[in-house]
């Protein structure tokens, strides 16, 4: 159990991370991890920031071939908010997926967990495991009461079954918690250190298949 004092250094360590590795050059990385811009859906609900958007085309051939081979397939959505002002993150949000084909009963077994539980179902066919893993909509990634007037864009990472265990494990803890959601400044600020680090040390990459996107800017605190 780690006391205040480790847990005060983590965070310290998160900070200067995430000001190290995004806001010098947020561009010059953008072109460097290939972010390309998306237009996603956006909506504000009383200081809740929501999101709607596909990320399909995670799902190749290889990919879809794999899921109907009765071996689970994961996936992890990755969302964080940056401000244009700076560059630097101010939230992060996650969405861990599970697919499984039964091949007794020829069906799809999907486990979806983020911050508003865990949902589990079943689907006939192929296309309709893509449709139900492939898609957020309206996902609560932000709560913006302390956020400034500005302009914002989310950066989004979407892996098939990832290499790093532990940030698997990391994430599934942070989707877990009681507050974990964006009502608890800290599960996020905690977590985000394991975030930020993941692309530090290129974890980003190992993967089966990697998605990643920037969304157009928005503002937010403005008329």
């Amino acid at each position: 159990m780690t006391g205040p004092r480790t847990q005060a250094a983590f965070v310290f360590a998160a900070i200067v991370a995430a000001a190290a590795f995004f806001a010098p050059a947020a561009r010059a990385q953008e072109s460097e991890l290939g972010f390309p811009t998306r237009r996603v859906g956006l909506l504000i609900s009383g200081d809740v920031l929501q999101t709607t958007f596909s990320y399909r085309d995670v799902f190749t051939e290889s990919v879809r071939k794999k899921m109907t081979s009765g071996l689970p397939t994961r996936l992890l959505v990755h969302v964080a908010v940056e401000r244009e002002k700076g560059g630097k993150p101010l939230a992060y949000w996650a969405r861990s997926a599970e697919v499984v084909y039964d091949l007794w009963e020829e069906e799809f077994a999907i486990t979806v967990s983020d911050v508003q539980g865990k949902r589990r179902t079943r689907v006939a066919s192929l296309d309709q495991a893509v449709e139900a893993t492939g898609i957020l909509w309206r996902a609560p990634v932000a709560d913006t009461a302390a956020f400034k007037p500005g302009s914002y864009r989310l950066r989004v990472i979407v892996e098939v079954n990832p290499v790093s265990e532990e940030m698997v494990r990391n994430i599934q803890r942070w989707i877990s918690r009681p507050k974990g959601g964006h009502g608890d400044s800290e599960a996020r600020t905690n977590f985000f250190g394991a975030f930020v680090g993941h692309f530090v040390d290129r974890g980003i990459g190992r993967a089966e298949r990697i998605v990643g996107f920037v969304s157009q800017w928005f503002k937010l605190g403005q008329p």
